[in-house]
């Protein structure tokens, strides 16, 4: 696990990373996605996920858990492996 931390604490700082974070509205949109698509507690952070790149504007999501997103209808899935 540390080491997992410190891959993903020198990507968040990289240059090349455009950092978002949630705004007030996407509480919001949360809700209303959970609402619409019925989904349950063990899919609001992954909801929560979705609706922030979906204010970001940001359209594609590479994932190793494509079912998890593919139901999100503004977000195009890019499927990746494990190495």
């Amino acid at each position: 696990m540390p080491s997992a931390l410190r891959i993903a604490r020198a990507l968040w700082e990289s240059e090349e990373v455009v950092q978002i974070l949630p705004d007030p509205e996407v509480l919001l949109r949360t809700l209303e996605l959970m609402n619409r698509l019925q989904l349950g507690r063990k899919r609001i952070l992954d909801t929560a996920l979705a609706a922030t790149l979906e204010s970001a504007g940001v359209l594609k999501l590479a994932t190793l858990n494509p079912r998890d997103f593919g139901i999100f209808p503004f977000l195009e899935i890019v499927e990746i492996s494990a190495v």
